[in-house]
């Protein structure tokens, strides 16, 4: 029988899975769970070896032989230790050796511990890959340990044949069960590259037949009319939806843009209808990773990895499949061996609900100002939006394919926005917008004194004095700090700093205001900076928020949800007024 340890059982399972059946053991008790396991599965070849030195070079003997990955196990302490030698002859001979140390967990390093060192970093410079497993306790151990197994598994014959170090932690080994019969099939995260078999791409194509496939285009992805292309025939072929936004830059029919609002109002049988059966993610950041993970993780659906990013990336916490090409390629592999069926069905229902979704109204702030720049932006214009309340208010309004979109969303932090736009505006010959709130851009003023400000620079200053995005979720606790030290609240404006640059200075606060400030702005004929300050108050905002989440009921939206949102908001203006 097998241990009960679910780490070893996860070690095994993926052993037999990645066809690694050879297995050299040194002596030693710390692993006794992983060793006595082994032992009873028949499908491994376990070979003892007394002197870890010896017994890496055994291995890689075996590597030699047969071209096949090979295992190496001992115990803990300066075991470890021995096996430098060969690994470093295994990295410099390109030799797939699967180093599996036991040790103790990793919190009593350095706390005078039996036969314990820093074991992970022993071969820093002389591995592919080195990995740090936890002890499984709970639901996000046990999916870290899959990701972290699969990862170095997979490097062994990833980009060049090469050594891989896996530490184990065993807290006892004295105390562990073997009661386990049957042993678990857990995930295991398989890499496809552009020389895959036609035989690979048939099964792959079988895999999505009427099946609901979700594309999620995030960003960093250009599209071409080839890709375009490529995506047309790939969706006349499979029952498809793209889930983007507009950072991505992606224009497609099939996609949907104003995916945050679906996301966040669904009822429980919206979402049944509208959860997919394989999911396909291309490119990066996306603004609604939030509400996609909390749709996707609970249902464990098939995640397909598109790109020639060389890292396991699983945000929903059920990758299946990296395919390491080309997106293009990729693609146009899976069209090329199906047929057309003109399958929209899926597409359909996300349309439907996506078209009920309103465009804000709101008379006067923030949301007023940036949808009335959104709505009148000038064609073939430059956008670079800031994060928190400013790309998220962005995406509630239409904006020109025309339009190419950009944000710092790879950490979403609120510095240098302002600078990246000054260096994106240096190196455009067309108009470069900037959208930005107070904390932004006062974090960032720095950036306009520069001697690279583009003539064609525009920028919209939201001021509503603070960070009002700070405001949700309210916590009682925070009632106290929140408007001075967690918000920043401020009674600040740009208006002398920008003028003693050479800006041309806007002020608006009404909505006559607005609109002729808005007129000026996208006025491409100016030759000349200019900064328009809006300047709202935090209360009036949250108001207009509350406001556009009443006007979200509809059949297909959660009235909970929207009431949540509103009790929010009454928390906000009960603090802010305090």
């Amino acid at each position: 029988m097998y241990s009960n340890n679910k780490l070893v059982l996860q070690i095994i399972s993926l052993l037999k899975q990645f066809e690694i059946k050879r297995v050299v053991v040194s002596p030693g008790s710390r692993h006794f769970s992983l060793v006595h396991s082994l032992e009873a599965d028949e499908y491994f070849n376990l070979y003892s070896v007394v002197d870890e030195r010896s017994a890496a070079f055994f291995a890689l003997g075996m590597i030699q032989q047969t071209g096949e990955p090979v295992a190496i196990t001992c115990s803990s302490g300066t075991a470890c230790m021995n096996y430098g030698s060969a690994i470093v002859e295994a990295f410099y001979q390109k030799l797939p050796l699967l180093v599996l140390s036991s040790d103790r967990p990793r919190e009593l390093l350095n706390q005078l511990e039996d036969q314990m060192y820093d074991q992970l970093d022993t071969f820093t410079k002389c591995t592919k890959y080195q990995g740090q497993l936890p002890e499984i306790k709970n639901d996000t151990d046990e999916w870290y340990a899959n990701r972290i197994l699969n990862e170095g598994f997979l490097e062994l014959n990833h980009h060049g044949k090469g050594p891989v170090h896996l530490n184990i932690p065993f807290t006892s080994h004295r105390n562990d069960t073997f009661s386990t019969i049957s042993l678990p099939k857990v995930r295991k995260i398989s890499l496809r590259r552009a020389d895959a078999t036609t035989e690979m791409w048939i099964e792959a194509a079988t895999n999505l037949k009427n099946k609901k496939v979700m594309i999620i285009w995030g960003q960093s992805v250009p599209s071409t009319e080839c890709l375009k292309k490529a995506i047309d025939n790939f969706c006349k072929c499979f029952d498809t939806v793209i889930l983007t936004d507009k950072i991505s830059n992606f224009h497609h029919p099939k996609a949907i843009y104003n995916v945050p609002a679906i996301l966040s109002s669904l009822k429980r049988e919206d979402k049944t209808n509208l959860m997919p059966n394989i999911v396909i993610s291309i490119g990066g950041n996306y603004i609604f990773n939030n509400e996609i993970k909390a749709l996707l993780r609970p249902a464990k659906i098939p995640h397909w990895q598109v790109g020639y990013e060389d890292k396991v990336c699983d945000p929903f916490r059920s990758l299946t499949e990296i395919f390491e090409m080309g997106e293009t390629f990729f693609f146009e592999q899976l069209s090329s061996v199906s047929s057309i069926t003109h399958q929209n069905n899926y597409e359909e229902a996300w349309k439907q609900i996506s078209q009920q979704i309103p465009i804000p109204t709101a008379e006067i702030g923030e949301l007023y100002a940036i949808g009335k720049l959104l709505t009148n932006f000038p064609e073939n214009a430059d956008l670079q939006l800031a994060n928190s309340c400013t790309i998220r208010m962005a995406h509630f309004f239409p904006t020109k394919a025309s339009v190419r979109i950009n944000c710092n969303r790879g950490v979403n932090g609120i510095d240098g926005s302002m600078s990246t736009t000054v260096g994106f505006a240096a190196a455009n010959a067309n108009a470069t917008f900037l959208i930005i709130g107070d904390l932004s851009f006062f974090y960032d003023m720095n950036a306009l004194w520069n001697r690279y400000i583009s003539k064609k620079l525009r920028i919209l200053l939201i001021n509503n004095e603070g960070g009002a995005v700070m405001y949700a979720p309210i916590n009682e606790n925070m009632r106290k700090s929140l408007p001075e030290h967690i918000a920043a609240g401020h009674m600040t404006s740009a208006k002398g700093w920008v003028e003693s640059l050479g800006f041309s200075y806007i002020e608006a606060s009404s909505k006559k205001e607005i609109d002729s400030g808005i007129k000026t702005l996208t006025d491409l004929s100016i030759e000349h900076p200019i900064l328009m300050e809006v300047h709202s108050k935090t209360i009036d905002d949250i108001h207009a928020m509350q406001e556009f989440t009443s006007s979200l009921y509809c059949p297909s939206i959660s009235e909970k949800i929207a009431n949540e949102a509103k009790n929010i908001a009454k928390k906000a203006i009960r603090i802010i007024k305090q």
